[in-house]
């Protein structure tokens, strides 16, 4: 397992061992595996995904696909680890400067959602139907982390209200429902196959949102 240290710089899963000491690589070979793991999972459903899938749709030889993990089931681990890890990298790397205007924080935190969420589409795909598959302990921390999230994105909410720039409403439910609505590009997006660019939908759906902010 490779610890994370205050920068948030060195942990891809809390879950998975790995026999490699560079938490680069390991972060990088976790993430590779996991997506490409997730991938398969969704075309040929778990069960049926071999360790040999794995490593032909990673290009890893087998030996070097169990130095970064030790088993098949730890993929299930490693799949939810790296999309909350790598989604929680990716909306600090793309932090803009501290505003004092909580509706261009929501803006810019929905953007990068929406970005985000279309990069690791096939981990979402993956975590949403499957998640019955994950141990109690493992699913409980992986929730821990998706509450964390939106607790951000109701802190956001909750600023503008205090603030008078948004209508009074329950700054939880809000950010909760914010954060199901990002993904629905992933969930739903085949209903706009052939009518919709995906730019085009991530930009309806960012509309969408903000309409009753009234931004």
């Amino acid at each position: 397992m490779v610890n994370r240290g205050k920068s948030g710089k060195e942990i891809i899963s809390e879950t998975v061992s790995s026999r490699i000491k560079n938490p680069k690589l390991v972060r990088k070979k976790h993430l590779l595996i996991a997506r490409k793991a997730a991938k398969l999972f969704k075309e040929k459903g778990y069960h049926r995904t071999t360790m040999r899938d794995i490593s032909r749709a990673t290009g890893m030889a087998m030996g070097n696909l169990y130095d970064y993990i030790s088993k098949k089931e730890d993929i299930l681990s490693l799949v939810f680890d790296a999309y909350h890890d790598y989604a929680q990298e990716y909306m600090d790397a793309k932090e803009p400067p501290a505003s004092e205007d909580p509706r261009e924080e929501l803006r810019s935190f929905i953007r990068r959602s929406l970005n985000n969420v279309q990069d690791l589409r096939d981990l979402i795909l993956f975590m949403y139907r499957e998640s019955r598959l994950l141990p109690k302990e493992n699913m409980d921390r992986a929730m821990a982390k998706e509450l964390a999230q939106i607790r951000t994105l109701e802190n956001i909410i909750r600023k503008g209200i205090d603030q008078g720039v948004f209508p009074d409403m329950d700054p939880f439910f809000a950010a909760s429902m914010i954060f199901y609505q990002n993904i629905f590009l992933t969930l739903r997006g085949w209903t706009f196959a052939g009518k919709y660019t995906d730019e085009e939908v991530r930009a309806l759906i960012e509309e969408y949102i903000l309409r009753p902010f009234h931004i």
